[in-house]
């Protein structure tokens, strides 16, 4: 019985070793430089410019060398291990993984971007973290939002957006989305409404002004949104009297709500390419919702009525029912991804 236990724990803990399962024995380092260059490393010699090339040395805990000759200049760069940002996920597992993760050379990565240039007071070789990625003026994006239509939880909406950039690195987009199917959490009785929604998305961006990443070829960007969703649909709630002892004695109050919400985000994101044309675009970003609503039919009133289950654990109205109603100015945390292409 011992036995097949310790069996099972060094099993359990094996499995959730993060680090040991996911990363690979060769880590991936890209470089790039502002002229032609050579890069020897492991005896290997290629050559690289503004275009990365790729070299993958051996996870370890060892620090590794990175020769880089241009012109008459050469200069010698040593690149010391970190851990790699898997390790981190062994927290879903209290850390347990890591007791297998910790004996492994996998939980060690190195700095994956490197763009040398020629600095031209010292007249040596250094690493560069400044920008070299350009978004020209005239550029468009066309690109969608894939996770609205599958917002099973609010509205799904089907969008389409077109970004403009009015001068290099600076941008202005706007989108348009429509609901693609009616979501009804409790079909109400009465129907006054069809329920339908729309929404639009205002953007300005501001490309490479900021690099978070320390990533020369990464496109990085601040930007502002407004945003605003109109819906309106059939709902209804349960309710009783608060004189009234009998609960079993309640209202079934069937009605329509016109909703609006207005969102205005300050954002961060990062657009990954995707081959030479598509890319996805990562953002996240604070702000506020404001909700405005208008009632069809509404005879509920908080100062006479109470909710029929409002002390239950699982309430008889719908996700988006009347709590929601009460909350009319949110913070609001934007997380989420685009997908588009480079026209």
């Amino acid at each position: 019985m011992i036995k097949k236990l310790g069996i099972f724990l060094v099993i359990s803990i094996t499995l959730s070793s993060c680090a040991t399962l996911l990363n690979r024995k060769r880590t991936i380092l890209k470089i790039s430089s502002d002229t032609e260059s050579k890069i020897v490393f492991n005896k290997d010699t290629i050559f690289t410019n503004q275009k990365q090339s790729t070299i993958r040395p051996l996870r370890s805990k060892k620090t590794i060398k990175i020769s880089v000759l241009k012109d008459s200049l050469k200069q010698d760069f040593y690149l010391k291990p970190k851990l790699s940002s898997i390790l981190w996920l062994n927290a879903y597992t209290f850390g347990s993984g890591m007791l297998i993760d910790l004996q492994s050379n996998k939980r060690f990565t190195y700095k994956h971007n490197l763009h040398f240039v020629t600095d031209s007071i010292s007249q040596k070789i250094v690493i560069s973290h400044k920008k070299v990625a350009l978004l020209p003026k005239n550029k468009f994006f066309l690109f969608t939002t894939p996770l609205l239509t599958f917002d099973f939880f609010s509205i799904p909406i089907l969008s389409l957006g077109l970004e403009y950039f009015i001068k290099d690195n600076l941008s202005l987009s706007a989108a348009y989305g429509v609901q693609v199917r009616a979501i009804n959490y409790k079909q109400p009785n009465v129907l006054y409404l069809k329920d339908k929604a729309t929404t639009y998305r205002l953007e300005a961006k501001w490309y490479n002004g900021i690099n978070l990443s320390k990533n020369a070829h990464l496109n990085e960007y601040i930007a502002l949104e407004f945003r605003e969703i109109r819906s309106q649909y059939n709902d209804h709630i349960n309710y009783s009297e608060r004189n009234n002892s009998n609960r079993n004695n309640y209202i079934i109050d069937d009605f329509a709500t016109i909703k609006r919400v207005a969102v205005l985000n300050l954002k961060y994101g990062i657009l990954v390419p995707l081959g030479n044309r598509f890319y996805f675009d990562f953002y996240s970003g604070f702000g506020i919702r404001i909700k405005r609503f208008d009632y069809l039919n509404l005879e509920y009133n908080k100062t006479i009525h109470q909710i029929y289950d409002e002390d239950d654990l699982f309430p008889s109205f719908p996700l988006r029912g009347i709590k929601d109603y009460l909350k009319k100015t949110l913070l609001n945390y934007s997380l989420g991804f685009k997908f588009g292409i480079k026209l």
